[in-house]
């Protein structure tokens, strides 16, 4: 005589017929944890996907922060040389003329400074970004390579120059779409969707250094491969599931 997991008793009569005697409480019971087993849909999961966000700030008025790095580098040099006409250096008790001279010197800097530092800041754009979902990215690709592929009797250098201008392209595209709003000094925002035609003319007026900046934001957000890094590190049970 044997009985099998679910309580069902196997007992096995002259003849060679199989007689079953079932235990309905520990067959209900299987059922019933049959029944609570959990389970989800992942396709429902994936709806609950998020995208990191960030924002970048840069600055229009590229004329006032140059000026302002001469300036600095300018009023560095001048503090260097009112240093050899201190009491100090010369072993007396006050500062030579030269340091006085130097000093005023310094002082105007100090308030063209201040001057410079308020104009550039408010020239500043704040863009705030969201990651680009990778289904889009992949759209932005394929469109992109559709709309500004060489032809196929193209030479090298076409080819190359195609290459060149879809990413480019690419470029344009991902940022337009990275964009949630960008703000102003004052705190004013723009929230419309941004066109492409718009961020070509942000790239065509920003110093490079400050598009990079816009790009580099939006490569990031998009492109985040170590985006759960300091998560895994900090969580085993994390790292198991990896």
């Amino acid at each position: 005589m044997r009985s099998d997991s679910i309580g069902v008793e196997l007992i096995p009569p002259k003849k060679g017929n199989v007689k079953l005697s079932v235990n309905e409480a520990e067959v209900t019971a299987v059922v019933e944890e049959m029944k609570a087993d959990e389970t989800f849909d992942l396709v429902e999961a994936l709806n609950e996907v998020t995208y990191p966000t960030g924002a970048v700030k840069v600055y229009l008025d590229a004329a006032g922060a140059e000026e302002l790095n001469e300036l600095l580098a300018n009023k560095a040099e001048l503090a260097r040389e009112a240093l050899k006409f201190s009491a100090e250096a010369q072993g007396s008790m006050t500062d030579a003329p030269e340091k006085v001279a130097i000093d005023e010197e310094i002082a105007a800097l100090e308030a063209r400074e201040k001057e410079l530092i308020e104009r550039v800041s408010n020239s500043a754009l704040t863009f705030h970004m969201r990651g680009v979902a990778p289904e889009l990215w992949r759209i932005l690709v394929k469109e992109v390579r559709r709309k500004n592929k060489a032809d196929k009797n193209a030479t090298q250098e076409e080819k190359e120059e195609a290459q060149e201008t879809q990413l480019l392209k690419l470029d344009m595209e991902l940022v337009a779409k990275a964009i949630i709003k960008v703000t102003n000094a004052k705190g004013v925002s723009d929230e419309r969707a941004f066109k492409v035609e718009t961020v070509e003319k942000l790239h065509d007026k920003l110093l490079q250094s400050e598009w990079e900046r816009v790009l580099d934001k939006a490569n990031t957000l998009t492109f985040a491969n170590s985006v759960f890094h300091n998560v895994k590190a900090a969580d085993a049970d994390f790292l198991s599931l990896s």
